[in-house]
């Protein structure tokens, strides 16, 4: 799994200063977590390409793969491009792991509420529009 924000995104988004860069316990925090979170929104996608912006047309139309899926844009450093709610989920989730390292929080998504433990509210809220339905 490629991790779907970078480390110097996650640093500015949690506020931790550039002076603490170069392996201290913050990076090493980050380089568990961001793929941990990134595999973690993936998998309630359900579909990796939902991960990313899709390639366009001439005509501006999703070009879609031979079974029927969007095909991820790629930008000019040949890299998929993150949609930008999944980045943005993926930096909420982080700074919500980041805050509550003992686990749980008010932030958490309630049984109740249909859509288990996987990811705070947040990070359920941004990537509501992008999931696979699972209903038949």
């Amino acid at each position: 799994m490629i991790d779907l924000v970078t480390v110097a995104e996650a640093r500015a988004h949690l506020r931790i200063d550039d002076f603490d860069s170069g392996g201290g316990p913050d990076d090493l925090w980050l380089s568990i977590f961001i793929p941990a979170i990134s595999e973690a929104v993936a998998l309630w996608l359900k579909d990796d390409w939902r991960l990313y912006e899709w390639e366009l047309d001439d005509d501006g139309n999703t070009v879609l793969d031979s079974s029927g899926d969007a095909v991820p844009a790629i930008d000019s450093n040949g890299q998929t491009t993150t949609r930008f709610a999944v980045k943005a989920a993926i930096l909420v989730e982080l700074e919500r792991q980041y805050r509550f390292r003992g686990g749980e929080s008010e932030a958490d998504v309630q049984s109740h509420e249909g859509h288990g433990y996987t990811l705070g509210k947040g990070a359920t809220a941004l990537l509501s529009p992008l999931r696979k339905s699972t209903v038949a």
